[in-house]
């Protein structure tokens, strides 16, 4: 399984977002090994897809259910719907069934 967290330079969200992955990987058992891929430029986000920061992609997939899947990337943050409201960093929960379902 590879886990990615995408993210640009003093991103206050990114360590908060690793945290999770990391407490979620290893809730299933697993290492809590990440990959984390900074993004410098808008070059670097067309070609990665990059959705803002911080992203994370379970296997190659955002972990966000409803993801735009034609959005403008670029480099930016990036906020989540979380409950009614925006928020920094994605749900447990997403990360939680995107780790499940690369598992199974």
């Amino acid at each position: 399984m590879k886990v990615e967290v995408l993210y640009v330079a003093d991103c206050p969200n990114r360590q908060p977002t690793v945290e999770i992955v990391q407490e979620v990987l290893r809730e299933q058992g697993l290492p809590p090994a990440i990959t984390e891929i900074e993004i410098p430029d808008a070059a670097q986000a067309a070609a990665l897809s990059f959705l803002g920061s911080p992203t994370v992609r379970v296997d190659g997939k955002d972990v966000e259910p409803s993801v735009n899947p034609f959005p403008p990337y670029g480099v930016s943050c990036r906020t989540y719907f979380v409950d009614g409201r925006f928020e920094g960093t994605p749900r447990r929960e997403w990360i939680r069934n995107a780790v499940l379902t690369a598992k199974s």
